[in-house]
């Protein structure tokens, strides 16, 4: 029996369509390809953490819905006593805007890395008797909370980076203990002298931490799948739920058999934090690496493939797509420009 292809690729329907160069699009067949022959299926799961519970059928162990996946719980030690109380943080600066704050990311510069470390080594000794913090690498840290239970509210960074922080922050008033030291940290942050000076420099302060990945290790977890990802975090948290986890290059090695799910969070990221001049090469090579050998799969093994792209739709295609030789021209241009039509 085929098996079938889980593909997320989180952002590709909110890429500006003005920042794409003219004629990538018609250099794109193989997403083209899937647009026009597979079958738009109505979505509900919006944020990474939604697409990838669904996927893996993640339930926590009391039975209930989680809100985020617990990314953090990875990180566990073998002497860890209480992976859930793990949290993952980055420092992040929050906008005030008119009703809001938004959350705006902090470029992973030496500079800011640098910055970041002297307040995080400074929190992490102020706030001893709260909590102990590990850093992870490249700006990334590990909390773990010595009173009480991690929230589990928070999506992942790259979700909410551009948004609202106030409805998280409405949900953090229900934990009075967690919200009171959350408080008190962004007090120190904002006082710091790292970010005194960083005001005068006319850079952006740090303000703020996000944190993420909290909540229970769930039960049981859909492990059919071959996982192929090239997250490190993501990576890491597949191997700590003993999924098979493998590169997204090594893609072409799997068995005609086997079902697989390949997430890709590099559009997400770019489209965040990165700068839009690079989106044209990185569709370009997400055609060639990965979109062109999942659509040689298909057409080889019989698979049927889900694109799953936090969008309005999802995109099925199985193997008898190519009989629907009446649709019409259809692209990733055409369905952007629906996106952002005035």
């Amino acid at each position: 029996m085929a098996g079938k292809i889980e593909l997320v690729l989180p952002g590709l329907f909110d890429l500006p369509l003005v920042e794409i160069e003219p004629g990538i699009s018609a250099q794109l067949g193989g997403l083209n390809r899937i647009l026009r022959l597979a079958t738009a299926v109505p979505n509900s799961a919006f944020s990474i953490d939604a697409i990838l519970r669904r996927m893996l059928t993640l339930e926590s162990p009391s039975g209930e819905p989680t809100h985020g996946l617990p990314l953090a719980q990875a990180f566990a030690s073998s002497s860890t006593r209480q992976p859930d109380r793990l949290l993952l943080f980055r420092a992040v600066h929050l906008q005030p805007d008119l009703h809001s704050a938004i959350v705006v990311p902090i470029q992973h510069n030496d500079r800011n890395i640098s910055d970041i470390s002297i307040i995080i080594n400074d929190l992490k000794n102020l706030f001893k008797v709260d909590c102990d913090i590990v850093a992870i690498g490249d700006g990334l840290y590990l909390m773990a909370l010595r009173e009480f239970d991690a929230p589990s509210h928070y999506p992942h960074l790259l979700s909410v980076l551009g948004k609202a922080a106030n409805p998280y922050i409405e949900q953090s008033r229900e934990n009075l203990r967690w919200y009171k030291l959350l408080n008190e940290m962004q007090m120190f942050m904002h006082q710091h002298d790292v970010n005194q000076q960083r005001q005068q420099q006319g850079l952006l302060p740090l303000n703020s931490l996000w944190f993420w990945g909290g909540g229970e290790r769930p039960r049981q977890v859909d492990d059919r799948f071959a996982w192929f990802c090239d997250d490190p975090v993501l990576s890491r948290f597949a191997r700590s739920l003993e999924c098979a986890i493998a590169p997204t290059r090594d893609i072409a090695g799997l068995e005609p058999s086997a079902d697989a799910l390949v997430v890709d969070l590099r559009l997400l990221e770019l489209l965040k934090t990165g700068d839009a001049s690079d989106i044209g090469p990185l569709l370009l090579e997400l055609e060639k690496n990965l979109l062109q050998p999942l659509l040689g799969m298909l057409e080889r093994d019989r698979k049927q493939l889900y694109l799953r792209a936090g969008y309005d739709f999802d995109f099925k295609l199985g193997p008898r797509a190519a009989l629907k030789f009446w649709r019409r021209s259809s692209s990733l241009e055409d369905w952007l420009g629906r996106n952002q039509e005035f």
